[in-house]
């Protein structure tokens, strides 16, 4: 429902596939069930009987080998479509989605930018340097945004990460509240903008805005969608 709700803040249309039924509110996550891997493909069947897409964002899903394979169905439709990847490893609430990291970097490869956050690159590569992973990853061809909420130096300070070559983007400053699906939130504003036309540094840096504006429309664990700024 956050990406939805922040395509169309963008006047961007955005057609919906489930992967999953969650069971959840705001605070906590239940229970995941989820969706066999042929009704999230007939799903995609479905949009692209309707429209054509060249930018996709993925979010949850069961396994990096379960994103693989709907990045691969998806290329039937259009192999030149650019995949915008969250890799929601772990829930806020602290429910596991994956589990085994044997083909991430197979999957990175897939994708035109990935927005993990700072614990989730933590996760991937425990005990080695967090930046210096992004610089390798990125010099392989990806883009990494790096998401900095939890940076334990300077949080709110998020970087881009582009040839091995990295952009700092700093917090606009006032007081933040967290909030559940921030992480969708920026990665469907990124999507938006990529898909408008923008330039990965404008559009990341906008992302970094909206999602700020999210996360300061008020002090409970849902944010408004409500957005008058613009990219430029």
């Amino acid at each position: 429902m956050a990406d939805i709700k922040t395509l169309e803040a963008h006047n961007v249309y955005g057609y919906g596939v489930c992967t999953a039924m969650t069971y959840q509110n705001e605070r906590v996550i239940r229970r995941v069930d989820w969706l066999p891997e042929a009704d999230v493909f007939e799903q995609i069947d479905v949009c692209f009987a309707s429209a054509g897409f060249e930018w996709v964002k993925i979010g949850i899903t069961s396994s990096m080998e379960s994103a693989a394979a709907i990045i691969r169905h998806i290329r039937q439709h259009n192999r030149a479509v650019r995949v915008v990847l969250d890799p929601v490893i772990k829930a806020s609430s602290g429910m596991v989605f994956w589990e085994g990291m044997a083909s991430w970097e197979e999957l990175v490869a897939e994708c035109y930018v990935l927005t993990p956050n700072w614990e989730e690159v933590g996760w991937l590569y425990p005990g080695e340097d967090i930046e210096e992973r992004c610089r390798e990853l990125s010099s392989g061809g990806a883009n990494i945004f790096l998401k900095g909420g939890h940076d334990p130096l300077h949080p709110g300070r998020d970087r881009l990460w582009s040839g091995g070559e990295v952009v700092v983007l700093e917090a606009d400053g006032g007081i933040v509240y967290p909030k559940h699906g921030s992480g969708c939130v920026l990665a469907s504003a990124l999507t938006a903008g990529l898909a408008l036309g923008y330039s990965l540094p404008v559009a990341a840096l906008h992302a970094k805005r909206y999602t700020e504006n999210f996360l300061t429309s008020n002090k409970n664990l849902l944010g408004w969608h409500r957005w008058n700024g613009c990219i430029s």
